[in-house]
Parts: structure tokens; sequence; C-alpha cells
């Protein structure tokens, strides 16, 4: 290989075979339009992200409801804002006239709030406590809707209460969990007291 000119053809090849695939590369790849819309669609490229949230909501100088989670992601959409809370939440709801007195609490794996519809689902492992009644929802569902101040499921519920277990499909509540109904009821068990 040291003749010049076999340095010069092996050169050219080279050049050439460099040329094809650089060619290929370019000419192979190709945007799909639609995909590229996908992916800089808004509900997948969050507008906000936070870890460790807390968040109040006040009427009349006093705390309504607190919302705390380990994380928060907002999605802003063109209807309004959704707002993800992938690893769970925590809301704690206030007495009215006595702000240090919890009345209600919500927990779940996995929440959902939609800004524009106002309503905030609970899914997986939700568990509602109304420490007034000392009274506990079970479900896998729960949407609260914030303008009509109604809480809602329509999936099995279970509500222990301080002397019986009810069970059924679905349920309707007010927001703080004081008035409740379950919409198909599957049956109930008393519990015994213990003394």
């Amino acid at each position: 290989m040291n003749n010049p000119a076999k340095i010069q053809l092996f050169l050219i090849k080279l050049s050439g075979v460099v040329l094809l695939l650089t060619g290929t590369t370019l000419f192979g790849c190709k945007n799909d339009p639609k995909e590229v819309e996908r992916l800089n669609s808004a509900d997948t490229i969050p507008s906000m992200y936070a870890r460790e949230v807390e968040i109040s909501e006040s009427e009349a100088g006093r705390i309504k409801y607190t919302l705390t989670a380990p994380e928060l992601i907002r999605f802003e959409e063109k209807a309004g804002a959704i707002i993800k809370f992938p690893q769970g939440f925590k809301v704690v709801f206030f007495d009215s006239l006595n702000p240090s007195v919890v009345r209600t609490e919500i927990t779940a794996l996995y929440g959902i709030n939609n800004e524009s519809k106002r309503t905030m689902e609970a899914r997986d492992n939700v568990v509602v406590h109304n420490y007034q009644a000392d009274e506990t929802l079970n479900t896998e569902l729960l949407i609260w809707n914030q303008n009509t101040h109604k809480v809602y499921s329509n999936t099995l519920v279970t509500i222990t209460t301080p002397d019986k277990i009810l069970y059924g499909d679905g349920m309707e509540s007010d927001e703080k969990f004081y008035n409740w109904t379950i919409l198909k009821p599957r049956g109930e068990m008393y519990v015994k007291d213990k003394d």
C-alpha cells in the first residue's frame, strides 16, 4: 500500500462508502409530523414540577384545607391545567370555626386535579376518615367535585362506623364526609363492642 496511486484509490473508495452511509442515514430518517406534534403537545411536557408540596386554601382568613404531596407535575392543556400527584397525596379539611381541629382527612396513592373542571380524582387505596363521626371510607376511586362540593365513587366502597361495616357499589357524600349514602348496598356487618 506504499504506492501513492493505490492510496489515492483507497481514499476515494473510503470517501464513497462514507458518503453512501451518510446519505442513507440522512434520507432513511424522517419525522412523522403527527409524532412530532404528539411529543411536543402540552400533555407530554410538564409546565411545572415540584417536590414536597403543600397547598392550602383559606376562606375569611381561616384555612379550609391543606393538600400535601411528595411530587406534583403540572401539564397545560387547551381546556386548562391538569395536575398529577403520581406518588400520592393527603388532603386535610379543618373545622371552619376552629382551624386547629381536623375534621376529615383523605389519602390516596395517586391523584389528578383538573383545574378547568374543578375536579380531583383520588385513585388506588383511597382512605377517607371523618374524625368527628369516627367513620372511615375505603375505595379505589373517589372524585371530589369542587363546584358542587360533593364527593362520589362508582366502585366498591367499604364504610366503617363505630358499630358496623357497610359494603356497596358507589357512594355520594358532601366534601367533608359528614352525610354519605351508599348507592348500591351489598351488605353490612355489625361490630360488637369490646366491653
